[in-house]
């Protein structure tokens, strides 16, 4: 059986490209992250930091269960902004929760890694206002590093869209499991 329809003209299909482009220029452009977020973010972070190294420098089951808890505080508050992100906007954008508030970003990543490693070394060293001043460190890496993705998403949000891939968020999981492994046998 054949079809009678005719090929379609390109320069019909040129337009319906660029103007989906445009409407995702123009989607792009109204996106905001809304107000607090980036200090929340710090705030999270920075707790689950200084339950981590406190609770990993104590080498208790309560150690273990202020780690924890510091785990599922950072989590909740991140499933918050991330619902809190989606209501103001109206959308999802595809790598937010990936890179901004699961920190799967480099920036965000080695910021955060180097004032938990910092916040853990003081904790071992009973210096608390060290933990503390690193945990905020920790944060306000996380949160730099998030801003960091969240403008370049704005520039080119068809490169930065896609989250990290599952292989490297294991290789992170591994990392940080074999660094409490050695804190702990260390310890």
């Amino acid at each position: 059986m054949e079809t009678n329809a005719a090929r379609p003209d390109p320069d019909d299909i040129r337009s319906l490209l660029a103007s989906a482009d445009a409407a995702r220029d123009n989607l792009t452009g109204r996106l905001r992250i809304p107000a607090g977020v980036f200090a929340a973010l710090v705030a999270a972070t920075a707790v689950q930091v200084g339950s981590a190294a406190w609770g990993i420098a104590q080498q208790t089951a309560t150690g273990m269960v202020v780690v924890l808890g510091g785990l599922v505080a950072f989590g909740a508050a991140g499933a918050l902004l991330l619902r809190h992100f989606r209501r103001v906007n109206g959308v999802r954008v595809d790598g937010l929760a990936n890179q901004v508030f699961l920190g799967s970003g480099s920036p965000s990543s080695l910021l955060y890694l180097a004032g938990l490693a910092g916040a853990i070394w003081a904790a071992f060293a009973s210096q608390w206002l060290l933990v503390a001043a690193l945990s905020l460190v920790g944060g306000a890496g996380y949160a730099l590093g998030t801003w960091q993705w969240w403008n370049a998403y704005r520039q080119d949000p068809v490169a930065r869209a896609r989250g990290a891939s599952p292989r490297l968020l294991a290789a992170y999981a591994l990392a940080l499991a074999l660094g409490i492994a050695a804190l702990v046998v260390v310890g």
